[in-house]
Order: C-alpha cells, then sequence, then structure tokens
C-alpha cells in the first residue's frame, strides 16, 4: 500500500522526516504552495503540490468569515448580559474568531475536494496539539482530515505533536495603585508594529508625557525606559477580586462555555477537541473580562488622556476600548504596516493614523466611517528628470497564502505571470521576479514559470532598496504590499496588475488613484505605449511622484495626535 504523508503547516516537517525514515516508500501531498520551498529544503522526496484552484474566493471567504465571527461574538454578548451588563463583550475576540472560522471553512472545502483521492494509500497525518488561535499552527486542519478520512474509509496514523500551552490565562499585570495619577499618562498597547516602532516611540517620548505600556502575549515589542504592564497568571488576580466579582467571573465562564460547545458542535464533532477549543476561547474572555475591571481599578483615580493601540488585535483590545468607552477616552490607532483595515469596534472615539499612501475608506462594526488621518513618517524622496526607457522591471510577490489559504487561486495568478514573462522575452525586457522572502513560491516557479531557482533566491536575498534601484518600473502583482514604497519614493513607475478580485483587507494596502489597478491585460498594454515612446513612460512617471509627494502635505508627525 502507497504510504501518503499529508503536511499542512511547515511545523509537520520535522515529525513527516521522523516517519519518512521508516519507510521504504512514499509520497509527500502539500496543499499550501508557501510550503513547497521549506519541504524541499528538509530532504523529503516525492513531493506532490496539489492546487485547490475550486477553492472558495478569498474576497467572499474573508466576508463569510467577518460575518461569522460577528454573529457569535453577538450571540455571545446576548448570552452573558445579564451577568455583566456593564459591559459588551462583542469585538473582544473577533481578530480571533474570524481566523478560526476562515479556517473550519477553507479545511472543510479542501478535504472534501481532496479526501477521497487517498483512498488505497495509508495516510500519515500530524496533528499540532493546540487549540486554534489567530492564524497561528492548530489541531482544526487535521482533526477535519481525519474526520474525512474516516467517513471515506481510508487507513491512516495520527502522529499528535507540539502542544502549545494555553495563553488565555496570562492578564497584564495592573496593581491597584498607579504611581503615575500626578501626570498626564498616555496608555500604549502596539504589538506587531516591527517596522515602525522606533519612530512611534520617540514621537511618544517628545510629548513628555509618562508612557504605561501593556505587554502583548503575542507579537510583543519590547519597548525600554518606560513603565511596562508585565503579564501574569489570571488565577493569582482572580483569587485577590472581591467574592462578588469572582462569582460573577465564575458563571459567564460557564455561560460561555456551554453556548460556545454548541455552536462548534457541527464543526469540530469529536467531544475532546471541541472541549479544548471552547475552553481556550473561553478562558480568554474571562482573562480579558477581568483586564477590564482590572483597568479600571488602577486607573481609578487618574484616567489616561489617551490610549494609543495598533491595528493589530493581539488580545487585549477589546476590553482596553471597552475602559475608553466607558469614561468616554479618546482612543488613537496605528498601524502595524503602514496602513490598517476595517475595524472591529463600534465606539466612535477611534481615530486611525495611517501613511499617506492608505486610499481606502475605514469603517467600524457598524459599517460608519472612522476617522483617519495621515502621519507623516520619515521618508525620503529623489526624482530624475531623465527620460529613460524600461530596460528592467521588478514584478513583486505578496505572499500568495497564509495558513493554507489562498488570497489568489493558483492557476490564473501563474498564467498572468507568464503573460508578463512572455511579454518582456518578446520585447527584450529583463524581468526580476521577488518573492516576498518569508513566503517564497521560488520551487513552484522554477517548475510552472521556468526561472530558475538561483535567479529567484538572489533577487528575494536584495534588500527592498537594492531591489527597487536595479528595476525602472515595477509590477506589484496582484495584491498590494507596502514595498510599493521603495519605488515610490524613488520616481520608479509603479503599476499594480490584478489578477482576481481583491478583498476590502487587500485594498488597504493600495491606492489605487496612485498606483493603477488594471487586470494583467491591460497593465501589459499600458507597458506596450510606455515602450514605444519614452515621454510618455516620463510623463506618467513624473505625475506619479509628483502626486505621492502631494500625498504628504496633509500628513502631521505622530505628536501632533497626541
Amino acid at each position: 500500500m502507497e504510504n501518503s504523508i499529508i503536511i499542512i503547516n511547515a511545523a509537520d516537517i520535522p515529525p513527516a522526516l521522523q516517519i519518512a525514515r521508516n519507510l521504504s516508500s512514499y509520497t509527500v501531498y502539500t496543499f499550501d504552495p508557501i510550503l513547497v520551498d521549506p519541504i524541499s529544503a528538509s530532504g523529503l522526496r516525492n513531493i506532490v503540490y496539489t492546487p485547490f484552484d475550486n477553492c472558495p474566493l478569498y474576497h467572499e471567504l474573508d466576508a463569510s468569515a467577518h460575518s461569522a465571527a460577528f454573529d457569535l461574538e453577538r450571540t455571545l454578548d446576548l448570552e452573558v448580559r445579564d451577568i455583566v451588563p456593564e459591559v459588551s463583550i462583542e469585538g473582544w475576540q473577533h481578530l480571533n474568531l474570524y481566523y478560526i472560522f476562515i479556517t473550519l471553512k477553507w479545511y472543510t472545502a479542501l478535504w472534501e475536494n481532496f479526501g477521497n483521492q487517498l483512498a488505497g494509500t495509508k495516510v500519515h497525518l500530524f496533528i499540532c496539539d493546540t487549540p486554534g488561535s489567530y492564524y497561528f499552527n492548530s489541531f482544526i486542519p487535521s482533526i477535519l482530515l481525519l474526520l474525512n478520512l474516516k467517513s471515506n474509509d481510508i487507513e491512516f496514523s495520527g502522529f499528535t505533536y507540539g502542544s502549545k500551552d494555553d495563553d488565555g490565562h496570562l492578564i497584564p499585570e495592573l496593581p491597584e495603585g498607579n504611581q503615575n495619577e500626578e501626570l498626564e499618562q498616555l496608555l500604549i498597547h502596539l504589538p506587531t508594529c516591527w517596522y515602525d516602532i522606533n519612530y512611534f516611540f520617540q514621537e511618544m517620548i517628545s510629548t513628555g508625557k509618562t508612557l504605561i505600556n501593556i505587554e502583548a502575549k503575542n507579537f510583543n515589542i519590547p519597548l525600554p525606559a518606560i513603565k511596562t504592564l508585565a503579564l501574569t497568571e489570571l488565577e493569582s488576580t482572580l483569587a485577590n477580586l472581591p467574592e462578588e466579582i469572582r462569582t460573577k467571573i465564575n458563571n459567564f465562564s460557564r455561560k460561555l462555555a456551554e453556548k460556545l460547545d454548541r455552536i462548534l458542535q457541527p464543526h469540530l464533532v469529536i467531544p475532546n477537541y471541541r472541549q479544548r477549543q471552547t475552553q481556550q476561547i473561553s478562558n480568554t474572555y474571562c482573562a480579558q473580562l477581568v483586564t477590564y475591571y482590572q483597568l479600571s481599578r488602577y486607573f481609578k483615580n487618574s484616567k489616561p488622556s489617551r490610549i494609543v493601540l495598533s491595528d493589530h488585535d493581539a488580545g487585549f483590545h477589546g476590553p482596553i476600548i471597552s475602559f475608553a468607552q466607558k469614561h468616554s477616552l479618546p482612543v488613537i490607532l496605528l498601524p502595524h504596516s503602514k496602513c490598517v483595515n476595517d475595524i472591529e469596534f463600534k465606539y466612535r472615539n477611534i481615530t486611525v493614523l495611517s501613511h499617506p499612501i492608505h486610499g481606502q475608506e475605514i469603517f467600524d462594526a457598524n459599517h460608519k466611517s472612522v476617522l483617519n488621518f495621515k502621519i507623516a513618517y520619515p521618508e525620503t524622496f529623489r526624482s530624475s528628470s531623465i527620460v529613460g526607457e524600461i530596460r528592467t522591471i521588478s514584478l513583486l510577490l505578496n505572499s500568495l497564502s497564509l495558513n493554507g489559504f489562498y488570497f489568489t487561486r493558483y492557476q490564473p495568478y501563474m498564467q498572468g505571470i507568464r503573460q508578463i514573462v512572455s511579454w518582456c522575452n518578446q520585447n527584450g525586457i529583463v524581468l526580476k521576479i521577488r518573492c516576498k522572502p518569508s513566503y517564497s513560491i521560488i520551487n513552484l516557479l522554477e517548475r510552472d514559470i521556468g526561472v530558475s531557482a538561483a535567479e529567484l533566491t538572489r533577487n528575494a536575498n536584495e534588500t527592498m532598496d537594492q531591489h527597487a534601484e536595479s528595476c525602472d518600473l515595477c509590477l506589484m502583482y496582484d495584491m498590494p504590499t507596502t514595498g510599493a514604497l521603495h519605488f515610490l519614493k524613488c520616481s520608479i513607475p509603479i503599476l499594480n496588475p490584478i489578477v482576481e478580485y481583491l478583498a476590502p483587507s487587500e485594498m488597504t494596502l493600495g491606492n489605487a488613484r496612485l498606483v493603477p489597478q488594471e487586470s494583467v491585460e491591460n497593465t501589459l498594454l499600458r507597458l506596450k505605449w510606455f515602450t514605444s515612446d519614452p515621454t510618455t513612460l516620463f510623463y506618467f512617471r513624473a505625475e506619479q511622484f509628483r502626486n505621492y509627494m502631494a500625498l504628504f502635505q496633509i500628513a502631521r508627525p505622530l505628536r501632533a495626535y497626541l
């Protein structure tokens, strides 16, 4: 019987290697294009990547998962309203629930399409022994495949690995006394702001206000020389709360767990795994509720003048924003990477700040517009008055998938690249394809497009500035990326060929008024004009650069909003 090794996540590779050593023959199957490179590098043989081309379209999957998360939040909020009438828990776990639902929807569809193709083989399946949380690896995809294999009477062996402690019980350590009561305070919580944290931090320090930073459970960025509220165990804090609050939280937890178990039953039918997933979500809600009460206690006598958050909710945004709403405190939302998506909360005193490139309206959970102002990021501009020809084009790729689900279907995505490669070859133009280094698809591009892996690796290893300086024009392919800024600031013309309809979260990364978003075919027509008449290219480049610089005219330093 043929052995089939299924790799769903990069963390499956080490246990797969252990199993493969004891098999005389096997085939490795993966359905995620960004896993082909690490699987190939691991030494595993007989790798088959099977694209999922009748998959749910990402913009539909995205909308469906958001809708399911909002519906669940409303249901849970109503369920516990009589226990905690003082606060609404809507929005508190929206991002977490969104990723759980998108994972359930995607992998249910995937295994329905491919599960029976494994008939007649013995399937080796790896189960990450961790409940679903954000887009982290979890048991959800493997458990759904396990159920599919059982229903199709396919032989399999399951291997469990990677148990992770539930971090839902962690909360900020908020003592009873706030030593900064006499000073003006900014409460800050900025997970995931890897690229711009130094700028943000210096701007906040320059205000002269006291900064109180809440550590994040995930995606934390340490900030030195300021007051940081570290994380502590929920149980120790809970034990010191008044009995009335403890009773309320216990009732809250029980009610949530009962309701969640009923809601998740159709999706996770194995009781043990469903209960663990339910408990993880319930624990997080309880920790968030305790955080809400603790914020009120810590800031009892002196409230922060502003609360500054990143747009990436790492678990504490809900109670922090509910605390702000209770006391009518202004909230500033900063982008973790230049642009901000729609937000999950209904509180109206939230102002979003973003890079001038951000060109989309932002909506809250009530579908109302959110105030959005521009930050004057530190940026230098460089232009050229030379009328040049196009000799080298950058094809700038963003990630094709995340946690297995596609942003664009594989075959249309590759077909668009083939068209661009063919056009460049016919016109004597060098095309430099640059994969996103952390989500590369180099082996698949070599196989399906014919570009050498060595060349693709060299391009991926360049810094973005080096890459931009070596090109005369950029094609930001399909989903936009903030990598566009490296071209715009140097007056290198940039276009955005789109393969499939973009979801709102993808559109926020681009500004169609500045960078034309057109089909691959129409983009190539525009390139034909540019190559046949360099003056046309010169005028486009000059206008695009002028319009980009104009975006900064209304931008102000971050400190001006604090």
